[in-house]
């Protein structure tokens, strides 16, 4: 009964560990909150990408991500690529 209990405890732990660490865009699931840490892109596509509203510490949703992801970000859905999208790296926000 105890060995079930840490095993839940540990669990529970790693689940709260996941979701307050930072990690790429690619790794948030469907619906998932987060707000931008860093974007690792090239210098014209971050600048793009600024001009759109996604910068460091804005907030994003993420809409859709079967080919590639649509974003909620203030309002207004952007596109992104998944090579794009994995250089940008967020922190997912509990909802």
């Amino acid at each position: 009964m105890l060995g079930r209990f840490w095993a839940r405890l540990r669990r529970s732990r790693s689940a709260a560990q996941q979701h307050c660490t930072a990690c790429p865009l690619t790794a948030c699931e469907r619906g998932c909150r987060a707000a931008v840490l860093r974007m690792e892109c090239a210098g014209d596509e971050a600048h793009r990408l600024r001009n759109l509203g996604l910068y460091e510490g804005s907030c994003v949703t993420i809409v859709d991500r079967q080919d590639g992801y649509l974003l909620d970000v203030r309002g207004s859905r952007l596109a992104l690529g998944s090579q794009l999208a994995h250089a940008i790296t967020v922190l997912p926000l509990r909802s």
